[in-house]
């Protein structure tokens, strides 16, 4: 049975953090293709995650998902290095679950850096190593106030030149995501220095 691409989603997830032992603990609604199988849970504790289907087309979906994981890529530990390679594990359906809850913690935790990002950014220009680390070149007056004037994009594009990209290493960029493309061509800022989009 061949099955093309599946659409494995979670939802209402909650993370009990304070059981979390050998695992994340975490209770989420699966959906699959677009229908709501049933719940998934983990107790924290090392063990596997458990399904709790809603009816037997859940079951069938559950299971065909399992068989559409198993022929993923196989997850790649970078960290463990065995006979000089990094440890490859075959991807299942659990991997991929807790793999959804892991990438949705992460994106948790980055929201209170975002925010204050995109808050300086209102009155600075934002540089340094995406959803890590910042500085600010800070103004006066707001940066949308500035860009709408020729003279105050010019000094933007003086300042960016002369107090940012000098500053710059290698792996930083310049983050405001509230300048619009066309202005940011304007600043001649070299490629690759200007973050597209975070999040």
């Amino acid at each position: 049975m061949k099955i093309a691409v599946m659409e494995i989603i979670l939802k209402n997830i909650y993370v009990g953090e304070r059981l979390s032992r050998e695992t994340t603990a975490f209770q989420a609604t699966l959906y699959i293709n677009g229908y709501r199988v049933g719940v998934i849970t983990n107790d924290g504790q090392g063990g596997a995650t458990m399904y709790r289907p809603l009816d037997d087309k859940g079951v069938a979906l559950i299971r065909e998902a399992e068989v559409w994981c198993r022929r993923l890529p196989p997850l790649v530990i970078t960290g463990e290095i065995v006979n000089g390679k990094p440890v490859t594990i075959p991807m299942e359906l659990e991997i991929y679950l807790d793999n959804l809850v892991t990438d949705w913690l992460n994106q948790k935790d980055l929201e209170p850096f975002r925010k204050k990002v995109q808050k300086k950014m209102l009155t600075a220009i934002v540089f340094g190593v995406p959803d890590k680390s910042f500085r600010v070149m800070k103004y006066r007056i707001p940066i949308a106030a500035m860009i709408r004037f020729d003279k105050g994009v010019e000094q933007l594009r003086l300042d960016i030149h002369r107090k940012v990209v000098p500053r710059l290493k290698e792996n930083e960029k310049i983050m405001n995501t509230n300048i619009p493309a066309g202005i940011i061509r304007l600043l001649e800022v070299p490629a690759g220095k200007w973050v597209e989009r975070m999040g």
